[in-house]
C-alpha cells in the first residue's frame, strides 16, 4: 500500500522586527565594548571618542527593544514576563537583561555628559547636569562602565542563545554563532564612530585598528565553523544546495569582508574623506545586517521535518520593509537629534 503524506509550507515564525532587534541591539553592545576599553586605557586622552560611542549605543539601546517590542506580534503582553516570570526561559532573563543595560547605558551617557559641560554655560532646562559643582564623577565612571559592560555581556548571551538553543534548526544550533553574530557588529561600529567624528581625523588610524582585529577574528569564526564537523557545519555546508541566494551571499559576506579590510589598512595611514567614510559605513552596516537577515530569516525558509522549502516574500507593510525603513529611520533621526544637542551645548548654540 501506497500512503502519501500530505505537507504544508510552514508560516514564518520571526518577522524582519527581530533583524532589526538584532541589529540595533549588537551595535549597542558593541559600542559599549569600545567605550569601557577607552575608559581603562586612556580616559583623559579619548574622551571625546568615548562620548561618542556612549552616544551610538543609546541610540541604538533605544531603537532595539521597539523592534523587540513589536516582534512579540501582541506587544501589550510584555507585562506577562514579569507577572508569570520563568527564570528557565532565555525570554524571560532578556526581559530583566535589557532594562538593566538601557538604565546603565543613559547613566554613563549623563555622567560623561556632565562631565564635558563643566565648564560650560547651559541653558535653564540643561542646568540639572551641573547640580552640586563640587561632585565629582570620574571616581563614578570606572565602576559605571564595568557595570555596563556586564550588563552588555549579559544581554549577548540572551541574544545568541535565544537562537543557539533550537535544536530544531541546525544552522542555529551552534556555539559559533552567537559569537559571528557580536563580531559582525562589533566591527561595525568603528566605522560608525569615524563617520560621527568626521571632523577630528586623528581618531580614524586607532578606529581603524579596532576594526582590522575584529574582522580578522569574523573571518577566522567563520573558519572555524565551517571546519568544526558538528551538526550545525554540515548544515552550513548544505545550503550551497539550497538556492542560489546562498550561494550569493557566501560570496557577498567574503566580498565585503575584504573591501572593509582594505579600507581599514588604509585609513590607518591616510584619513579617509566624506565619501570614503561613507563607503566604510555602507559596507559595515551592510555586512552586519546582511548575515543577520540571512541566519534568522532567510534559514527560516529551510525545510526541518519535511523535503519542503517554506517560501517567504517581504511584505511592504509594517511586518517587512516598512519595518526597516522605520527603524532605520528612526535610528538616524536620534543619532541627528543626539550630536546637534551635544554640539548646541558644548558650543553654547541653543535658544531661548
Amino acid at each position: 500500500m501506497i500512503r502519501e503524506i500530505m505537507a504544508r509550507p510552514q508560516e514564518i515564525a520571526w518577522l524582519p522586527w527581530a533583524v532589526q532587534y538584532f541589529f540595533f541591539i549588537g551595535l549597542a553592545c558593541g559600542s559599549i565594548m569600545i567605550a569601557v576599553w577607552l575608559r581603562w586605557r586612556d580616559p583623559q586622552n579619548t574622551s571625546r571618542l568615548e562620548l561618542a560611542a556612549v552616544s551610538l549605543a543609546l541610540v541604538s539601546g533605544t531603537v532595539a527593544p521597539m523592534a523587540l517590542s513589536a516582534d512579540l506580534h501582541q506587544p501589550a503582553r510584555i507585562w506577562h514576563f514579569y507577572a508569570y516570570f520563568t527564570p528557565w526561559s532565555w525570554m524571560s532573563l532578556g526581559s530583566l537583561f535589557l532594562p538593566l543595560f538601557t538604565l546603565l547605558v543613559v547613566s554613563y551617557f549623563v555622567l560623561l555628559l556632565r562631565g564635558q559641560l563643566r565648564t560650560k554655560s547651559l541653558p535653564s532646562w540643561a542646568r540639572w547636569l551641573q547640580f552640586r559643582p563640587a561632585w565629582r564623577e570620574d571616581k563614578w565612571l570606572r565602576g559605571v562602565a564595568l557595570a555596563t559592560l556586564l550588563s552588555a555581556f549579559s544581554i549577548l548571551l540572551y541574544t545568541g542563545r535565544e537562537v543557539s538553543v533550537l535544536r530544531a534548526q541546525p544552522l542555529w544550533y551552534s556555539l559559533w554563532l552567537p559569537w559571528l553574530l557580536l563580531l559582525t557588529a562589533i566591527q561595525a561600529v568603528p566605522p560608525l564612530l569615524a563617520y560621527w567624528l568626521r571632523q577630528e581625523p586623528q581618531w580614524q588610524p586607532r578606529l581603524a585598528r579596532y576594526q582590522t582585529v575584529s574582522l580578522l577574528l569574523l573571518g577566522l569564526s567563520a573558519l572555524g565553523w565551517w571546519l568544526d564537523g558538528s551538526r550545525s557545519s554540515i548544515a552550513l555546508h548544505s545550503l550551497a544546495t539550497q538556492g542560489a541566494v546562498w550561494l550569493w551571499a557566501g560570496v557577498t559576506f567574503v566580498g565585503l569582508t575584504l573591501l572593509l579590510l582594505a579600507l581599514a589598512w588604509r585609513s590607518r595611514t591616510q584619513a579617509l574623506g566624506s565619501n570614503g567614510l561613507w563607503v566604510q559605513c555602507a559596507a559595515a552596516l551592510l555586512l552586519c545586517w546582511g548575515v543577520r537577515w540571512m541566519l534568522l530569516m532567510q534559514t527560516q525558509t529551510l525545510p526541518k521535518f519535511n523535503v519542503l522549502t517554506n517560501p517567504y516574500v517581504l511584505p511592504l507593510g509594517s511586518e517587512g520593509l516598512l519595518a526597516i525603513l522605520g527603524t532605520l529611520g528612526l535610528w538616524i533621526a536620534l543619532i541627528i537629534g543626539i550630536r546637534e544637542l551635544q554640539h548646541g551645548l558644548m558650543e553654547k548654540k541653543y535658544y531661548g
